[in-house]
C-alpha cells in the first residue's frame, strides 16, 4: 500500500486560535471545540446541509455534531461572531483509522485559506489523541482532492480503508447514495489516506 506523508509542521499551531488573513485585511479565527461550543451544532449542521445541496457530502445530525463539539473532536472557523467553517473527526477500529468529515466553508468565505486552516486544525486535534492512526478522506471534490494531495494524502482503493460498517453507513445520507447502490458501488467518492510514517511536506499559505 502506498504511504501518505506525515502531518505538516504548520499544524502545530492549530491547538490554539489560528487567524487566517483575507485579502481585504479582515481575518477569520480557527480553533478546536470544547464543551462550551455545543450551541454551535445547529449552525454547523446548517452549513453542512447547504453544502450537501451542491456537493457530495453526507448530512449529519445535530446530535452527532453536539457530541463532536463537546468532546473536542471538532474545529470551528469564525468571521467575527459568525460561524463560517466547520469540520470534525472520528476514530475507527480502536483508533487505527481516523476520518476527517463534514469539512465545510461558507461559500462567500472560500478561496481565502480557511479550508486549509480547518484541515490543519483537524490534523493537530486528532493526532494529539491518535498519533499512530491512518487518516482517511472520501471526496469527489477536485478542490478537496487538491488540498488533500498538497498535505500528503494519496489515493487508495476502499480495501485500504477501515472495514468498520458504521463508517460506511455514513454514506447513506449523501445525495449520490441511491445511485451508488443501484450501480453496486460501496461509495461514489475517491478514497485517500495519510499515514504518519514519513517526512511532513512544507506548509503552504493558500488553499
Amino acid at each position: 500500500m502506498d504511504r501518505g506523508r506525515g502531518v505538516p509542521h504548520a499544524a502545530r499551531r492549530a491547538l490554539g486560535a489560528l487567524r487566517v488573513e483575507r485579502r481585504n485585511g479582515t481575518s477569520c479565527a480557527v480553533r478546536t471545540s470544547g464543551p462550551q461550543d455545543v450551541g454551535w451544532a445547529a449552525p454547523a449542521a446548517a452549513l453542512i446541509r447547504e453544502a450537501a445541496r451542491s456537493h457530495d457530502i453526507a448530512v449529519r445530525s445535530e446530535e452527532l455534531l453536539r457530541s463532536k463539539l463537546r468532546s473536542g473532536r471538532a474545529v470551528l472557523g469564525f468571521f467575527g461572531q459568525e460561524l463560517v467553517g466547520f469540520g470534525y473527526y472520528s476514530e475507527w477500529e480502536g483508533g487505527r483509522f481516523l476520518s476527517h468529515s463534514g469539512l465545510v466553508v461558507r461559500p462567500d468565505m472560500r478561496g481565502k485559506g480557511l479550508g486549509r486552516a480547518l484541515k490543519l486544525a483537524l490534523f493537530e486535534a486528532s493526532r494529539v489523541r491518535f498519533p499512530k492512526a491512518i487518516v482517511m478522506s472520501l471526496t469527489t471534490s477536485p478542490e478537496v482532492m487538491a488540498l488533500n494531495s498538497s498535505l500528503g494524502f494519496v489515493p487508495v482503493p476502499f480495501e485500504d480503508m477501515t472495514k468498520d460498517e458504521e463508517f460506511w453507513k455514513g454514506c447513506e445520507t449523501c445525495r449520490n447514495w441511491e445511485e451508488a447502490k443501484r450501480l453496486g458501488q460501496q461509495c461514489c467518492c475517491q478514497g485517500m489516506i495519510l499515514t504518519p510514517d514519513s517526512q511532513p511536506p512544507q506548509a503552504e499559505d493558500n488553499d
